[in-house]
């Protein structure tokens, strides 16, 4: 009897975790079509065979080894690859919608043709945009709330807005391959009218587009996590905006102007920087 139980108990687990297994997979099949992908792209995406990602996505072999690439790919998190109701986007408020369109749009006119920028690098340009400025202002840049994905922030309703400036004919998604990933990136395809992102927003998402254009995702990813508003926040919740007054350098603003500050004060009583400035000075009289 106690053997036979065993193996009861056995069994039960084992049908435990299949189950478990299949509605993982079903999840998987469900975020493809929800993107409108065929079995091809995805595989083409994590770098397998289509076969191969047939037997994933049927469970018939393990998804385990691929857990980061569907998280990156599908832009969401482990916790909802468990999940058996996943959560449309919700729409976003229109004036929201239109500076957040705006400011989207910009950035990726300015870095369309940086192989490094792709999605989950807008997401913290965007991020960094609405953050810092609100630092340094005490205003909101376009009103856009940011969730913490376990590995990124991600502006909410981003997927929405994404779709219906490809509806609009104002975007095009592509895939394109940098190293050994397949990105997700966008290409403007309409004339771009800068009637948000001008004057010193011009200058200031400028910068934050200076700031991290060299970076990868990974470097971008490590440098966030560092940043108090999304460090303190926990798991697909909403980062509050107003913990930006509990950064540190070189996340804060104005402890990077301060830092700057330090350094010119250094740089001007410096004897050698000094005699460059006179130097300077002559050359000028001279003209």
């Amino acid at each position: 009897m106690r053997i036979n139980f065993a193996i009861m108990i056995y069994y039960s687990v084992g049908f435990i975790l299949i189950s478990k297994d299949i509605m993982d997979y079903k999840i998987i099949r469900q975020l493809r079509k929800e993107h409108n992908w065929t079995q091809d792209q995805v595989a083409e995406m994590l770098w397998v065979s289509r076969v191969t990602y047939n037997l994933i996505e049927n469970w018939r072999t393990s998804r385990d080894p691929y857990i980061d690439q569907f998280q990156d790919i599908f832009d969401v998190s482990f916790s909802a690859l468990e999940c058996t109701n996943i959560q449309k986007e919700k729409s976003v408020d229109v004036n929201i919608y239109e500076k957040s369109k705006e400011l989207i749009l910009y950035i990726i006119s300015k870095t369309s043709q940086l192989p490094n920028v792709w999605k989950t690098v807008l997401y913290k340009m965007l991020y960094f945009c609405e953050f810092d400025w609100f630092e340094e202002t005490w205003e909101r840049f376009t009103w856009m709330d940011f969730i913490k994905l376990p590995k990124w922030p991600a502006p909410q309703g981003f997927d929405f807005m994404i779709n219906k400036m490809f509806k609009d004919n104002e975007i095009i998604p592509v895939n394109a391959r940098f190293m050994w990933y397949t990105q997700q990136r966008y290409l403007i395809n309409r004339r771009l009218e800068n009637v948000f992102i001008v004057g010193e927003k011009q200058k200031f998402v400028d910068s934050i587009i200076d700031r991290f254009k060299e970076m990868n995702a990974s470097e971008i990813s490590e440098y966030s996590h560092w940043d108090i508003p999304w460090k303190v926040t926990s798991d697909m919740n909403v980062i509050d905006i107003n913990l930006v007054n509990s950064r540190m350098y070189p996340y804060s603003v104005k402890a990077r102007k301060m830092a700057l500050d330090q350094d010119l004060n250094q740089l001007t009583n410096n004897p050698a920087f000094s005699f460059l400035l006179d130097e300077e000075d002559l050359y000028e009289d001279v003209i």
